[in-house]
């Protein structure tokens, strides 16, 4: 059972000025969802949420927005093209600000909670999620965009401004030291400067120094002093101490640990977050009463937080099932609970295959301790006795770490085993096509095309000569496209053209009519080049039917795919020497005979626009295609 930062105390950190809950009187919950999102995938959002479209506001956040809001701080491949990302945001009268992620790999709840604070609120309640796994920057956006909404208040311009600077100071470290270290870091140099009112640069910067070799981290000189110079600006803007205090201490003791902090230093991190949320409260109820009304509750001995209005708690109305995919579970993250406890959590209810570890009758079995602390996991069932498996475990397979499983998770890992073999001899096969080994001729296209194809995938980032075209793949994706792209060239000159077409011809999982499927987005170009018509084939398979399944994470829409296609193109007509008048001619004489065929007036009107021109107009070969709004 995981265990509550605010036990006893979820009413939380409250507003300690009397003009706050008077603002907060008109409040209503605001849902921000990604404008490219399907229909089918924003109802499950709300499902998510818990709320129905006629119960909150609505707020449809794009590309635009996130650029707009973020371009300046965060990296344009976590903003990307498109917007999926959402939001569920409920200023409050006490509680602070308490933050629930779902599928965001990039933003984190306390990322979410500090950006919030260091903007100047106070209380609020926040749910960011997607329906799969994206950076989460669009819910970033809409989380500040919604408080201002719900709560009818405009941020102060400075504060935001700060906050996203602090936000990309936190993220420059934790490329370096992780995501935890980073936000205790940043977290308890801020916690010290506003606690003790510090200014002065110097001071600041050894305090960032002193803190980070707490944490086992050495700071560079100059991002050091990027640090300090941003928590002096902080320091010297006016904001509620006792709230903006409860909040970092919650965030503290939620990443301690999982940055390195000690089981004692962990616990006290625990206990100074209640004791911030304790008066804060308090200072909340005494906003609710008069001074003596308040006295006269303290000398009675009650407690003076019962004044405080219970608060729909939007965190634990959550419906997690709608996120669950077949074969994955959702990663949560929630900054009342410590990062610790969530991995460990997840780590009891997913062993990694996706496969919770429980028994054929549905019982879960738990590990002894000493076989936890040695990393063996051991489970029977009635099946495996029947079948006369035998599980033991010994001294010997303790050291060793051997992991006795489930009949289920043996047959996964048999089969791991065998795929295993099996690659090993695709592998054999494969070492034997060298480019050493080609032809001269050969060997000076592939090494063309290699150099060539690099060069275009350097960056998550592909744009149009003219940069009026932009799109991004994930970083795994700008990898391994290239890798694959060569490796496929490399089989066709080292085992033939003809013989590769006569094995995918033979292939019934190879569709054998991609040119024609694949028409409307690139016309069929009849390259008088049989290994270069070869490539053009896979290209067409590799990007708009992802047949390598190294896109699907890249969210890519049908106009990014067809600019990628043609990128790749380019580089293997350049090397084939393929002249662009050819092709341009091979074109317009295509779009001719079209025009002429029976039913080809079902064709898109726009479909030759989406036929660029090999030679001029390379750079504007999009222009027709709008500029796709939302990202993550």
């Amino acid at each position: 059972m995981k265990k509550r930062l605010a036990t006893g105390l979820l009413t939380g950190l409250c507003v300690a000025l009397c003009c706050g809950a008077p603002a907060l009187a008109d409040s209503r919950k605001v849902v921000t969802l990604g404008a490219d999102l399907t229909e089918e995938q924003k109802n499950t959002m709300m499902r998510y949420f818990g709320v129905s479209y006629d119960g909150v506001d609505l707020i449809y956040i794009n590309n635009t927005d996130e650029r707009e809001h973020l371009g300046s701080y965060v990296p344009l491949e976590q903003i990307g093209n498109y917007t999926y990302s959402c939001a569920l945001v409920s200023p409050t009268s006490s509680g602070g600000i308490q933050v629930k992620t779902a599928n965001l790999d990039w933003v984190t709840c306390n990322m979410i909670a500090t950006t919030l604070s260091t903007s100047g609120v106070t209380n609020c309640q926040v749910v960011a999620a997607s329906p799969f796994k994206v950076s989460g920057t669009g819910a970033l956006t809409g989380v500040i965009m919604a408080y201002e909404t719900a709560s009818q208040e405009t941020l102060d311009p400075v504060k935001k401004d700060l906050a996203n600077q602090e936000l990309v100071a936190t993220g420059n470290l934790a490329n370096e030291v992780g995501q935890s270290k980073a936000t205790a870091i940043m977290n308890e140099t801020k916690i010290e400067v506003v606690e003790n009112n510090i200014t002065n640069v110097q001071e600041i910067n050894n305090i960032v120094n002193n803190v980070s070799n707490q944490y086992g981290v050495e700071v560079g000189p100059d991002q050091s002093m990027v640090i300090a110079e941003l928590m002096q600006k902080i320091a010297e803007q006016e904001y509620d101490i006792t709230q903006l205090k409860a909040t970092l201490d919650m965030v503290q003791a939620n990443v301690a640990g999982d940055a390195g902090a000690s089981e004692e230093e962990q616990q006290a991190a625990e206990q100074k977050a209640l004791e911030s949320q304790k008066a804060a409260e308090q200072a909340a109820a005494a906003a609710q009463m008069s001074s003596d009304e308040y006295q006269a509750l303290v000398d009675a001995g009650q407690d003076v937080t019962d004044v405080l209005p219970e608060e729909e708690d939007i965190l634990n109305n959550t419906d997690v099932t709608v996120l669950e995919t077949e074969g994955a579970s959702v990663n949560e993250g929630d900054t009342t609970t410590t990062v610790l406890e969530q991995e460990s959590e997840q780590a009891q209810t997913d062993n990694g295959l996706g496969i919770p570890e429980a028994t054929a009758d549905g019982t879960v079995t738990e590990p002894t301790e000493a076989q936890t602390e040695a990393g063996i996991i051991v489970e029977t069932d009635e099946a495996q006795t029947e079948a006369g498996i035998i599980v033991e475990t010994d001294e010997a397979q303790t050291e060793a770490g051997i992991i006795v499983e489930t009949e289920a998770i043996t047959e996964v890992l048999t089969e791991a085993v065998e795929t295993e073999a099996v690659t090993e001899a695709v592998t054999e096969t494969e070492e034997e096509w060298k480019a050493e080994n080609l032809p001269a001729e050969d060997k000076a296209v592939y090494d063309e095309v290699k150099t060539d194809m690099d060069s275009l995938f350097t960056s998550t980032e592909l744009r149009s000569e003219d940069g009026a075209y932009v799109m991004y793949l994930t970083e795994e994706a700008s990898k391994k496209v290239p890798e694959a792209l060569e490796q496929y060239l490399l089989k066709l000159m080292s085992k033939g053209t003809e013989a590769v077409a006569a094995e995918e011809a033979a292939d019934v999982e190879i569709p054998q009519n991609i040119m024609e499927e694949t028409s409307v987005y690139a016309e069929d170009r009849h390259y008088e080049d049989a290994q270069l018509a070869q490539m053009d084939k896979f290209v067409r398979r590799f990007v708009f039917k992802d047949s390598e399944k190294l896109l699907a994470d890249s969210m890519l829409e049908e106009s990014d795919k067809a600019f990628l296609y043609e990128e790749i193109m380019k580089v293997l007509e350049k090397a084939y020497k393929v002249e662009p008048e050819e092709t341009e001619n091979l074109t317009e004489e295509m779009a001719e005979g079209t025009a002429e065929e029976p039913g080809a007036e079902e064709m898109p009107s726009d479909a030759a626009e989406e036929i660029p021109a090999e030679a001029e107009g390379a750079a504007d070969e999009f222009a027709d295609f709008e500029e796709q709004e939302g990202s993550f």
